[in-house]
């Protein structure tokens, strides 16, 4: 109809917050252009050619960090988890991990495909529930995994303003990490919402309920995430050693801390374009190699990423679709909405 609020919202074309996501990564694409063009084009080239050669191997290394990611939702589903099949709880990590480490907010969009894709096996608002758990357990997990990484960039740069930054890291995501952690376990804000929209209060009960599993601080979840960060230091290690870097357990840690503190002030920018290539160029001293090696170093991970969206993409277009009257199980059709 001509006057649905449908039809007025496609008159009203992209959001604002749309048309920032698209500034954002036009100036990280034209910072990502200016490092390179600053670097030597010619000379990044020439390093990162022979490098592609270890691409199979990075894409390899990133199917352990989707593991960690499945073994760390499956402790977080708790006893829902067998209400889902493993190739499908696999699945929807390889799909929002493929797809999110080129979005803006990568976590978020993560979180939000899984639990897309997942809703239909053990209901939305367990969904969600893990879903905040994931990103509590994920911003936990990357601050403690900092610690070694500071200690890391202490060994190789002393009191730099890398190691400060490294230590505020470790602070700021543990902290936040248990504030959500806090938030979401809160039975105050679910109590309001259901005596406010009662409709919802069988969801929001299922929400709290499990929500309040796994603990405060999701030991289980964070360990597993732990993995993430493992392997996604031994990819930096490889990509390092392809773009002729003398790297060694201490270099890697060190790019992986550089690496994390990057991703965390880029968040909003799509793929943090432009901040941790220019974060891996300015710490190439740090590191002990050249700032032509550093980029290249950041751009062979860059095809790793692209390689995966597309493997991603393709899991997702030809996977099976889910079959709630057949999947759900016992519980699963009475969780109600959000």
């Amino acid at each position: 109809m001509p006057g649905s609020p449908r039809n007025a919202s496609a008159r009203r074309g992209p959001s604002a917050a749309t048309w920032v996501r698209i500034v954002l990564g036009v100036l990280g694409l034209c910072a990502l252009a200016a490092i390179v063009h600053h670097v030597g084009f010619d000379l990044v080239m020439a390093t990162l050619r022979p490098a592609l050669a270890w691409l199979p191997l990075l894409c390899l290394l990133e199917l352990g960090r989707i593991g960690s990611e499945t073994a760390g939702a499956y402790v977080a589903y708790g006893a829902r988890a067998r209400q889902i099949p493993l190739a499908t709880l696999f699945r929807a990590n390889l799909v929002g991990q493929a797809i999110a480490n080129l979005a803006p907010a990568p976590r978020l969009v993560n979180e939000t495909i899984k639990a897309t894709l997942l809703a239909p096996y053990v209901g939305v608002p367990t969904a969600t529930a893990v879903g905040f758990t994931i990103q509590a357990a994920t911003l936990i997990s990357i601050g403690l995994f900092s610690i070694p990484c500071a200690a890391a960039i202490y060994v190789l740069g002393g009191a730099s303003i890398w190691l400060w930054a490294a230590l505020v890291h470790v602070l700021v995501h543990v902290g936040a990490g248990v504030a959500l952690r806090a938030m979401t376990r809160a039975r105050g804000p679910g109590r309001w919402l259901a005596q406010k929209f009662p409709r919802i209060a069988p969801g929001t009960a299922v929400f709290n309920e499990h929500s309040g599993q796994n603990g405060l601080l999701a030991i289980g979840p964070s360990c597993a995430l732990m993995g993430n960060r493992f392997f996604q230091t031994l990819q930096l290690g490889v990509a390092a050693r392809a773009a002729g870097i003398d790297a060694g357990i201490v270099q890697a840690l060190a790019a992986q801390g550089v690496n994390l503190i990057a991703n965390a002030v880029g968040v909003l920018v799509p793929g943090s374009l432009g901040t941790t290539d220019g974060a891996l160029t300015l710490a190439a001293s740090m590191l002990g190699t050249t700032a032509g090696r550093a980029t290249s170093l950041a751009l062979l991970l860059r095809c790793t990423q692209l390689a995966w969206l597309a493997i991603g993409s393709l899991v997702l277009m030809l996977g099976p679709r889910a079959r709630p009257d057949v999947h759900r199980g016992s519980g699963g059709a009475q969780d109600g909405g959000v």
